[in-house]
């Protein structure tokens, strides 16, 4: 009864202190004003309207739902304040991190493999603008549900019953209204089962072929249909029509470029053959939880990759799930590796070192990005003090005119909907002097 007292005032603690790690780290980024894309979902939230989903005549980008659900709310919740948003985003990150601990928690059955990977997955430095931007809340939301319908759908493999295959379904749905990238949750799903679950037992059960195939006749379904929504919407998207968007073998060297800026490394060719022969060597070798690792970081690296405008970090907060559970693999191997050569003390000491070496070497970088995005966002800081002094208190349809100096460094295309947002007023336009 101690033990178990103490282990909870432990986990509690470790809670804590992880967040406490989280908020320290993108504290430089949390005065930040909103940036780009923010100004948009922002000038929609007041016009929501549910029944706008069923005419995909009226989308010609993207269909997320549940991203339109958000910002209406947060508009309703914070009016036009950035601070609300940025903490919210704080908020679902300490969340996507619990659930990935859960996860690798139930994948290992060993606490001290979830409180790794939790803790290394937390202070990554690759995916700072997903937290930082506000708008990038299409990158935190979707790995949020696409982790939980992984976690749901393992601990309904591992015989947690009807509650859990209804747990991951709702997650299912959750992540296809949130993103594009939801389209290879399914196949993460099937890896899952294949690789770390290959008898597919429920309660001990080994069902046939068949048996297991239906438990997936739902998620096709959904699928099927999603997947149709989003080629009518994204045939008529300007990243499609353009090229930034589009298969090819580009994606190849993304990929690479990619799995480099998740360890911080150097952009060079000896990195990507080193990704290369590890990468194949953990496929054909490694254990089935390392093959699952490792196909999770392919299926999720695979839509941000094939786009032709480069790389961009915050396409990597859900491939980062997959990388620090391979490196937190990676850790325990070491330990094995140094507990058959050493004491157990020894073992475990060093092994805590390299892992507390490489978490704080990942917070230091992603501090320092979390800053730089400030940075980012000052010329809307400087525009909205302009429209402020310019006119304080503009009305509907009212155009407030700026120096050219005020507007430096803020698109055209922004320079509306960002004036909207400033006094929370629909219609305000900028003109130039």
């Amino acid at each position: 009864m101690i033990d178990r007292g103490r282990a909870r005032v432990l986990a509690v603690a470790g809670a804590l202190a992880l967040s406490a790690a989280v908020v320290a780290i993108y504290a430089p980024a949390l005065p930040s004003y909103f940036y780009h894309d923010d100004f948009q979902w922002l000038q929609g939230a007041p016009l929501f309207d549910a029944t706008r989903w069923l005419d995909l005549g009226q989308y010609d980008h993207f269909y997320r739902p549940v991203i339109e659900v958000y910002f209406a709310a947060g508009y309703r919740l914070f009016g036009c304040a950035a601070l609300p948003f940025h903490l919210a985003s704080v908020g679902v990150h300490l969340l996507a991190t619990f659930v990935l601990f859960l996860f690798a928690r139930a994948l290992t059955g060993r606490s001290a493999f979830a409180w790794l990977t939790a803790a290394l997955f937390a202070v990554q430095p690759s995916y700072v603008d997903a937290i930082a931007w506000v708008g990038a809340i299409t990158d935190l939301l979707p790995a949020l549900w696409f982790l939980l319908a992984l976690w749901a759908h393992l601990r309904f493999l591992q015989g947690g019953g009807r509650p859990y295959y209804a747990a991951a379904l709702a997650a299912f749905v959750a992540c296809l209204g949130t993103h594009e990238t939801s389209a290879t949750l399914l196949p993460a799903m099937v890896a899952l089962e294949l690789l770390v679950v290959p008898g597919g037992g429920v309660g001990g059960e080994r069902p046939r072929w068949l048996a297991r195939a239906l438990r997936y006749v739902p998620f096709v379904l959904l699928l099927a249909g999603y997947l149709a929504i989003e080629y009518v919407v994204n045939s008529r998207s300007y990243l499609v029509k353009e090229g930034f968007y589009r298969f090819g073998w580009h994606a190849i060297p993304n990929a690479f470029r990619y799995v480099v800026w998740l360890y911080v490394g150097e952009q060079i060719w000896p990195s990507y053959v080193a990704i290369a022969v590890v990468g194949g060597a953990a496929l054909v070798r490694g254990t089935p939880r390392v093959r699952f690792h490792v196909v999770l970081m392919i299926l999720t690296l695979a839509p941000p990759s094939f786009f032709t405008w480069g790389n961009v970090g915050r396409y990597l907060y859900l491939p980062a799930a997959g990388f620090t559970l391979l490196l937190a693999e990676a850790l325990f191997a070491l330990h094995r590796l140094l507990a058959a050569r050493a004491s157990a003390r020894a073992a475990r000491t060093v092994t805590v070192f390299v892992a507390v070496a490489l978490a704080a070497r990942f917070a230091v970088f992603a501090t320092k990005a979390a800053g730089n995005f400030r940075e980012r966002s000052r010329p809307y800081e400087r525009m909205a003090a302009a429209l402020r002094r310019e006119n304080p208190a503009p009305r509907p349809g009212d155009t407030i005119v700026l120096d050219p100096a005020d507007l430096e460094g803020v698109p055209e295309l922004y320079r509306d909907p960002a004036a909207q947002a400033v006094f929370c007023t629909p219609g305000i336009r900028v003109g130039v002097r």
